[in-house]
């Protein structure tokens, strides 16, 4: 069963590879798609849910803004639909519907769609994405996840103080509250990563630690470095389009916040920079730590064999069998034996010690 599933999944990834009037997603999760909607203006704020068979564009209130929160993609048909009803190409519905798409701002005459991808940390500090993608026309944003994971919590809680004014302002400004709580999430995701990363370090630093997975650590902060990197690269260079766009969604009077999301990308970007040479660095210390361990073990066993090499020549040359060996008859020879073989010992191990070779 698994492996049918698996095929399907392929064929379905396959699928929208290619020009098609149909599109699926094809994900990983399995989040049953559901629409709300949230309107609001200067006096009123309010959300409902929309059933999918609703015909998005009449609902619509000209007098609020309207943000339809599509959460889940399960249902391609219904998101399809909903892209065609506000002017855009099946081909849109085929980059929200797919999660391998990359990160893109795409601006036509009176309308914007964004694709991106958030990443955070799990309560098992697991790092985990999703595939986001908005669409902006007019007085309407529609924001699409894959799951229900509260992405745009911040959001609503803005909406219900009015922060910066936001239920007074054009749908631009909620457009920038949503890609700022995408763009804060990435800035604590890679916070958390190089304060990791700098745990590790002090943990490479001192020898006396156990250092057995530090490997396996860094590793897996790489893996976590590259993921944000992959996200907030191609943001960074396409966020330049909504500071020079002229459709009338972004005024000027909020140019001030898009600047500073800019900023938060610029220190995103930074911030990777940072972790990439810290890992390199790391992973030089953690090879070096591994030859100090190496050598350590062999100065060790070294040491060890150069105190037998004396007493295994005393015995070496008392287990000849020659006939004429006095010693061998002598009362007081196994005593002295002893004795002559550990002051060899002690006398080996005090050179040692004063060359301080250990």
């Amino acid at each position: 069963m698994r492996r049918k599933e698996g095929k399907t999944h392929r064929r379905r990834h396959m699928s929208n590879r290619h020009l098609s009037d149909k599109y699926f997603y094809v994900g990983e999760h399995e989040t049953i798609t559901n629409i709300h909607l949230t309107q609001y203006n200067e006096t009123t704020l309010h959300t409902r849910e929309i059933k999918t068979t609703d015909v998005f564009k009449q609902l619509v209130s000209q007098d609020h803004i309207n943000w339809f929160q599509v959460s889940g993609l399960t249902n391609a048909e219904t998101i399809t639909r909903i892209v065609k009803d506000f002017g855009l190409h099946n081909l849109d519905a085929k980059d929200i519907l797919t999660p391998q798409h990359v990160v893109k701002i795409e601006e036509y005459h009176d309308r914007m769609l964004i694709i991106l991808n958030s990443c955070y940390y799990n309560e098992n500090m697991e790092i985990m994405t999703e595939h986001i993608s908005m669409l902006v026309a007019g007085n309407v944003v529609i924001t699409f996840t894959e799951s229900n994971n509260p992405v745009f919590e911040a959001t609503y809680k803005a909406l219900g103080s009015n922060m910066l004014n936001i239920r007074k302002k054009g749908s631009g400004l909620l457009l920038a509250f949503l890609l700022n709580t995408i763009v804060a999430g990435m800035v604590e995701t890679v916070t958390k990563v190089e304060e990791m990363l700098e745990d590790i370090e002090e943990t490479l630093l001192d020898v006396n630690n156990d250092q057995g997975n530090m490997g396996l650590l860094i590793q897996q902060r790489r893996h976590e470095y590259m993921l944000i990197r992959k996200n907030s690269q191609p943001l960074k260079e396409q966020f330049s389009k909504l500071l020079r766009s002229e459709n009338g969604i972004i005024s000027a009077d909020m140019l001030p916040v898009y600047n500073d999301l800019a900023d938060q990308l610029s220190f995103i970007i930074q911030s990777t920079e940072s972790c990439r040479e810290i890992i390199s660095s790391l992973v030089d210390l953690y090879i070096s730590n591994n030859d100090l361990r190496m050598n350590a073990i062999m100065k060790r066993l070294t040491i060890v064999s150069t105190l037998f090499i004396p007493l295994t020549f005393l015995v070496g040359v008392w287990g000849m069998n020659f006939k004429f060996m006095p010693e061998l008859d002598w009362r007081y020879g196994y005593s002295i034996a002893w004795i002559v073989m550990i002051l060899c010992g002690i006398i080996t191990w005090l050179y040692m010690k004063k060359k301080d070779w250990y």
